[in-house]
Parts: structure tokens; sequence; C-alpha cells
């Protein structure tokens, strides 16, 4: 339509110049529109055709997701002699996805995370800021087949039931279980290389080779949780094994066993073993769940004096779907509510301490919390739960934990 308007303009203003101008000037002129005429088709193929740099752009929009997850929390903590009451807002994390495909069989994967708002300039303790930014994933998944596939890069150690699902739309409590705190010290991730299938409908593996824990910094206090290591470094030269088998044997039953085993000790050797077993069954509106693992430390003199040979711990939930189907009309057709208990108890020092006078009860925790889930939508949790706290301390020991409630905020887009 542009070139018609165009050409027929200056047809137009050369007839109007004829009539006034000589033969020569005609010529010329028919000249200039043919050359106008050129340049006229000349824009409308480029307009209409790609270059190869927007193809490009186009094709990266096209195979490239964003998505990510978050949690802000308002948490109210008794005082009970341990000097961590509070009262405060916290927003504990926000964190994105950026996954690309490559190709139709390579797809890049990566999470970056901001925690309490980010870093700032002064600590929070000794050794840790108040805030960090962090790579938690960013891998290579080179999809070959549905049995065998390979990935490499940062990922998640496939370890229990928390650590692959640990965004909060996946749990009914306000915080992860705390057995998947000290236990499996979620979000757990690690350097490395594996594979991964599914065989069958219903067992899906993994299998990978990663850098391992720093046994020097475990600790009855917070169990394995402080000996993970930089990404860029591995104090001895061994590495970790790791292992995950999904087994979904019927409908609504999902159990998964999961292994890690690496030498922790930067001088001789000194295994750690963690073994853990998790379940979820679904019977009409009720969900059960629980989850048990069990730290083995072959020769924990070599890493500190104040664990032993083993660690353990488990947790129990049920919930139930509260929420009437009435109710699921409009805005809320897709809402959800859930009440639920769940019971957990954590043991450091299972079986004793290396050094007898390290030795404590409070470092034999339990919890009981109960609470409701609500979600409006899917992508949306909103949560308030109580937590009683207990240990088996002598009386007048500092506790390790408080007593506390909690509301979430915890959503996934």
């Amino acid at each position: 339509m542009h070139k018609k308007l165009v050409t027929s303009t200056l047809a137009a203003a050369l007839i109007a110049v004829s009539s006034i101008a000589g033969a020569s000037e005609i010529d010329t002129l028919r000249k200039q529109v043919d050359d106008l005429s050129d340049q006229v088709k000349l824009l409308q193929t480029n307009s209409a055709t790609p270059t190869e740099a927007s193809g490009f752009r186009k094709k990266l929009w096209d195979n490239t997701r964003f998505g990510g997850y978050g949690e802000l929390d308002y948490i109210v903590k008794r005082e009970n002699g341990n000097g961590k009451g509070s009262n405060n807002f916290d927003p504990h994390r926000l964190v994105l996805y950026v996954n690309s495909d490559l190709s139709d069989w390579i797809t890049l994967n990566t999470e970056l995370e901001w925690e309490h708002a980010g870093v700032n300039e002064d600590l929070a303790s000794e050794t840790e800021l108040s805030g960090e930014v962090v790579v938690e994933q960013a891998f290579l998944d080179f999809k070959l087949q549905r049995e065998f596939n390979v990935k490499a890069g940062i990922m998640l150690v496939p370890l229990g039931a928390t650590n692959l699902y640990h965004e909060p739309t996946n749990f009914n409590s306000t915080e992860r279980p705390e057995l998947d705190r000290y236990l499996i010290p979620s979000t757990w991730r690690e350097m490395g290389v594996g594979i991964h299938g599914a065989l069958g409908d219903r067992v899906d593996y993994q299998l990978m080779v990663m850098n391992g824990l720093d046994g020097t910094n475990f600790s009855a206090k917070n169990g394995v949780r402080d000996g993970r290591q930089n990404m860029n470094k591995d104090m001895n030269r061994n590495k970790a094994v790791t292992g995950r088998l999904e087994v979904r044997p019927a409908t609504n039953l999902y159990t998964n066993l999961s292994f890690y085993t690496a030498n922790s000790a930067k001088d001789g050797s000194a295994y750690t073993t963690i073994a853990a077993f998790d379940g979820r069954y679904s019977i009409g509106r009720l969900d059960l769940g629980g989850e048990y693992v069990h730290v083995f430390q072959n020769n924990p003199a070599l890493l500190n004096d104040s664990i032993g040979h083993n660690m353990s711990g488990y947790w129990v939930e049920g919930a139930w779907h509260a929420m009437p189907e009435s109710w699921k009309k409009g805005k809320l057709a897709n809402a959800d509510a859930v009440v639920f208990v769940r019971y957990s108890e954590i043991d450091t020092q299972d079986g004793g301490a290396i050094n007898p006078a390290k030795q404590n009860g409070r470092f034999d925790r339990n919890y009981t919390t109960f609470g409701v889930s609500f979600k409006p939508v899917t992508q949306l949790a909103i949560k308030a739960d109580y937590q009683i706290y207990d240990d088996h301390g002598t009386g007048g020991s500092t506790k390790l934990d408080n007593d506390k409630f909690q509301v979430t905020l915890g959503f996934v887009f």
C-alpha cells in the first residue's frame, strides 16, 4: 500500500511538472521516480525479512523461560533466656530462575538467590553476613534419552524430602522442616556431574559425583549444616557420591530413598554417610507424610569432638484439606486450605559424643508445629503456624531454639 501511495504521488508530481518542463527534464524526472521506486522496494524487502541478528534474538527469547519463588516472613519468637527472642518482618528470600534451551536436547538451568534482601556491610555475627546473594544452580542438562541423561555444573544434592522440592508451595509449614536444615542442610548444592533418568513410569533415579563436605565444621549444635564449602574448593582429593531413587508404587503414594557418602576429613579418613527415606500418601482429603535421616561418621575423632558416630532425626505430619468445595467459586475456584500438625525430633549426639564433657541432652531436640496454609491460587501460599520447642537438656541449660509464631507469604512464578 505504501509503495502504491509513494509511486502515485511521484507520478502525479511528474505529470504536473511535465506540463511546464521540457523533454530532457521529463526524462530526468522519470529516472528519479524509477530510482525512488527501487528504494521503496528495497525498504519493503528489508522490513519483511528479519535480519539474521533479529532472528537469533527471537529464537533466544522463545527458548528462554523465567520464573522463581520467594518468602516474606513475620516472626515472633518467645524469649526464653537465649537471646533469640524477636518480633520482626523478614524478607527471607527471593529466587530467580532463568532456563534456556540451547537446542532440542541441551538445556541451561540457573537459579540465583537473594537472602534477607541481599548482603549488607554489617556482620550479623563474626562469621556470617546479614544476608547473601548466591548462585544456587547453574548446570547444563544433556537430554539423551528418557532412561539416560547427563547433567553437570552447580546442582542440588538429590537428598531427602525437601532439598530438591524446597519452594514454599511444596510444604505446609512456614519454614522447611528442621531436619532438613541440620542433617540435610537445604538448600544444599555442590559442583559436580551426574546421570539421571526414568526407569519405566514409576521410578526415577539420579546418581552424581560432587564436591564433599568439610567435616571439621560439623557440630552438635548445627549438625552437618556448616560443613558446606565454597563451590570452587574441596578440602581433600576425594569426591562425594550421592544418589536418589524415587518410587511411586501406587496411586497417591510417593517414596524416596537417597544417600550420600564421602571423606569429610582434610587429612586421613573420616567418611560421612547419610541415608534418608521419605514418603507421602494421600487418601481423600487427608495427606500423610514423613522422613527419616541417619548420619554415620566412621571416624568422628578426626572431625569434631562434640559429635559422635551417629546423628539421626525424623518428622511425621498429617494434613487435612479443610476448604469446602462449595467455596471454590469465582476468584477462589482453584483455592485450597490445609490444616496440619507435624512432630519432629533431631539428635546430633545420638549414642554419645567423642568428648563426654561436651555431651548434652539439649542437642536432642523436638519440635511440634501446627498451623494452616491457605492457597487462594496454586502459586501463592499464605501460611500461619505456631511451633513449640523442647529438648532433653538439664534444668537451667540454655535452650538452642524458641517457641515461635510465624506468618509467611510464599509464592512461585
